[in-house]
C-alpha cells in the first residue's frame, strides 16, 4: 500500500509538492543461485520537497540502495523512481541528486579543489567565467574557499567532504543523498558538516536525506524514514516515531539520553514543544515555562 503524507509537518491545506516518489519500485542485487530475494517489493514512498529526513533502519534494510535508486546509480526492475514529477529511465543518473558516499577519498577526481568543484560543470556548457563563480560561491558556502587551489588529497576527511559538498552546491542539485558522511570523521568534523548540512536545508529549498546509524544525527532532520528489511516501517516526525513502547526497543540501539529526558519530561505532562530535540534547548525551554509559572502565580 502506497506511503501516505500524515505525519511529516505539512499540514493538509498547504500545496505539497513531491520531489522524490517511489511507484511499485522492486529491486533485487543479481545472485548467483538463481532467484533473489527483492531488496525492495513494490515500494511506495513519496517525500515533499524541502524536507531533511534521516534514513535509519538495521544492515540489510535497503538504505543506501535507496539512496542508489533515487541518484539512479541502481534502477527498479519494475515500477518507477521519480525525482521532481520526471520517472528516472533504467540507467539514467539524476542530474537533480548530488550524491556523497562515506568515504570522501572515493569520489576525489581531481589534484586541486576548485578543479573538483568544478569537475561536475565541464559538461553543462556553462560559460567559464560563469563556471568559475559559481565554484568559488560554492566554495565560501562551505568555508573552504580559502582552500581552492590546494590538492583535496591533502586536507582532512571533513574538509574533503566540504569540497565534495561544494561540488553538489555548484551543480545546483535539489536533492542531496548523503550515505553516512561523517562515518569516517573526527567529532569536531562531524559536528562542521552536520552544522553544514543543516544550514544548507535551511538556506533554499533543497531536499536532504541522511543516510544515519545515529539517532543523534537523526534527531537534527525534520523527518525520520525507517526502514526494515526492506520496507517503509515508519516515515514521519522523529518524535511521532517514539509513541508506544519504541523507547524500550532494544533493537533500536543507543538513544540520546537528552531524548530519553524529553521524552520522560513530556509523559509527566511537561509541555516540551516538538522542535526541542537538543540539551540546549531544554535548558532555555525549561527557564521559559518556569518564568511563565512564576508570572502566572505571581502577577503584578
Amino acid at each position: 500500500m502506497p506511503l501516505f503524507l500524515g505525519k511529516v509537518g505539512v499540514q493538509p491545506c498547504e500545496p505539497i509538492i513531491l520531489m522524490i516518489e517511489f511507484r511499485d519500485a522492486t529491486f533485487s542485487y543479481p545472485s548467483l543461485k538463481g532467484s533473489a530475494t527483492p531488496v525492495f517489493a513494490e515500494l511506495n514512498l513519496f517525500i515533499p520537497r524541502g524536507r531533511y529526513v534521516a534514513v535509519m533502519g538495521p544492515n540489510g534494510s535497503g538504505k543506501s540502495t535507496l539512496g542508489k535508486m533515487i541518484k539512479g546509480l541502481l534502477s527498479p526492475s519494475s515500477g518507477q523512481v521519480f525525482i521532481c514529477g520526471e520517472a528516472l529511465k533504467a540507467g539514467e543518473i539524476s542530474p537533480r541528486v548530488g550524491y556523497i558516499f562515506s568515504n570522501p577519498e572515493n569520489q576525489i577526481v581531481s589534484s586541486v579543489v576548485e578543479e573538483d568543484v568544478a569537475f561536475g560543470l565541464e559538461n553543462t556548457g556553462l560559460d567559464p567565467s560563469a563556471m568559475a563563480l559559481r565554484v568559488l560561491e560554492s566554495l565560501h558556502l562551505v568555508g573552504m574557499e580559502k582552500y581552492r587551489h590546494h590538492s583535496p588529497h591533502s586536507l582532512s576527511g571533513g574538509e574533503q567532504q566540504k569540497v565534495l559538498l561544494a561540488g553538489i552546491l555548484a551543480m545546483e542539485s535539489e536533492v542531496f543523498v548523503l550515505d553516512e558522511p561523517t562515518s569516517m570523521l573526527d567529532l569536531k568534523d562531524r559536528k562542521e558538516i552536520l552544522d553544514l548540512l543543516q544550514e544548507i536545508q535551511e538556506r533554499g529549498e533543497r531536499t536532504l536525506l541522511l543516510i544515519t546509524h545515529s539517532w543523534e544525527e537523526a534527531l537534527r532532520a525534520q523527518d525520520l524514514l525507517y526502514l526494515d528489511r526492506g520496507r517503509v516501517s515508519f516515515y514521519g516526525r522523529v518524535e511521532d516515531f517514539f509513541c508506544g513502547d519504541r523507547l524500550r526497543d532494544s533493537s533500536l540501539g543507543d538513544l540520546p539520553p537528552v531524548f530519553r529526558l524529553i521524552q520522560g519530561l513530556r509523559s509527566l505532562g511537561h509541555p516540551i514543544p516538538s522542535e526541542i530535540r537538543s540539551l540546549e534547548g531544554l535548558k532555555k525551554t525549561l527557564i521559559e515555562i518556569k518564568n511563565s509559572e512564576f508570572r502566572i502565580q505571581n502577577p503584578k
